[in-house]
């Protein structure tokens, strides 16, 4: 009996310790689940030959105002594409119906699909991309991660702000918000209400992002290239990254998503810059934190299925055919992702951010941006970036 009872444990811990075990079961997640699917249907799910949805409302109601300028309010000025159509109807839902809890397990998976996109994304790339990409543009990468990271903590010491928040919300605006400050939160031992307090300042931030700045970019004329560049520099995290993106154009779409995968990628570099500029002597003489063990367990693997695609796809192994449906597919997990974004968008998060702890992350993530997109646009004046 003892010996049963001894299998039976350890098949049950082996089963705790399992990859799927990490993801929400199926039935407690269909909810969540079928109303992504059915409100991306209803949204704008490109490709699908359904009638009844936002995008068709929009083109209705451009149609039977007047026109602006010879130009439709909705498809022409306001660019109400895919992506802003599923991220505003998800914050509307959230923010102003209300999300059932039925669904919250569910929309978990946004993240599931939003990698997934990115992973497939790696099969729109060849290796002339790479090199279209260019030293100018990797240089500008590693100095804004690295540069916005150190001013970042340079005020919050001149504001006072504690070490370990302080580190976290320096991962966040200079490297892929989310995921970085998880990444970087045990080395700077930051404690859960600094973490979710971090993330709330970086997601609000790149909300204000993605609604003003593709106007910025039509205002400025900034190329789709150029735009993608900006937004992979200034936008925190890499779902509002690929977001604003695509909010101007697919090309920039496709540039934001490439340059943030080598943002994405310098994660192991610059948390261990944040580490050892924000803990003080005495804690990193008794530091016990295995630091490479929590790289390797915090850095994101879609990463790696990013660039195992892309290799793949820079040998040819895909054939045309496939590489066109595998970008409709990609196009689907991104709506269904987006919809999960605006679902989970609470408008409260920028009172929730605070006070002193917000000011430093905007101040830092503006003066940031804006010098990114006044070194940008002066590199594309002169011919230097597309």
């Amino acid at each position: 009996m003892a010996t049963k009872a001894a299998s039976a444990s350890i098949k049950k811990a082996s089963k705790s310790t399992s990859v799927f075990d990490v993801l929400p079961g199926w039935r407690e997640s269909l909810p969540g689940l079928l109303a992504l699917i059915i409100i991306a249907v209803f949204a704008q799910l490109p490709g699908l030959a359904w009638p009844i949805t936002v995008h068709h409302l929009l083109e209705y109601i451009d149609h039977v105002l007047p026109p602006i300028y010879g130009k439709g309010l909705f498809t022409d000025l306001l660019h109400f594409n895919y992506v802003v159509i599923c991220l505003a109807v998800g914050i509307l839902i959230r923010n102003v119906v209300g999300v059932p809890k039925s669904w919250e397990v569910g929309l978990s998976y946004y993240s599931v699909f939003l990698h997934a996109g990115i992973i497939m994304l790696g099969s729109q790339y060849l290796l002339r991309d790479m090199v279209k990409l260019g030293p100018v543009t990797i240089v500008i990468m590693v100095v804004f991660v690295f540069g916005s990271a150190a001013f970042l903590i340079f005020l919050g010491r001149l504001f006072k702000v504690d070490d370990s928040l302080t580190g976290i919300m320096a991962a966040g605006f200079g490297m892929c918000g989310v995921t970085a400050v998880v990444a970087t939160a045990p080395m700077v031992r930051a404690k859960t209400e600094q973490i979710t307090y971090a993330i709330a300042v970086t997601v609000s931030f790149g909300i204000f992002c993605m609604i003003g700045l593709p106007y910025v970019a039509r205002l400025f004329e900034i190329t789709q290239y150029s735009f993608g560049v900006i937004s992979a520099t200034g936008v925190p995290n890499s779902a509002q990254v690929i977001a604003t993106g695509y909010m101007l154009g697919f090309e920039s779409g496709k540039v934001a998503g490439f340059v943030n995968i080598g943002r994405i990628v310098l994660i192991p570099a610059g948390a261990l810059f944040i580490y050892f500029f924000t803990m003080t002597r005495d804690v990193l003489a008794s530091e016990k934190i295995n630091i490479w063990q929590t790289i390797k367990e915090k850095f994101p693997v879609y990463v790696f299925g990013f660039v195992v695609v892309w290799m793949a796809n820079c040998f040819h192994l895909f054939p045309k055919p496939a590489v066109f449906a595998m970008e409709k597919v990609m196009i689907w997990f991104f709506s269904l992702s987006f919809v999960g974004l605006g679902l989970q968008t609470r408008l409260s998060d920028v009172r929730k951010a605070g006070i002193r702890g917000a000011m430093v992350g905007y101040l830092a993530g503006t003066i940031k941006l804006v010098i990114a997109i006044i070194v940008i646009v002066i590199l594309m004046k002169k011919g230097l970036l597309g």
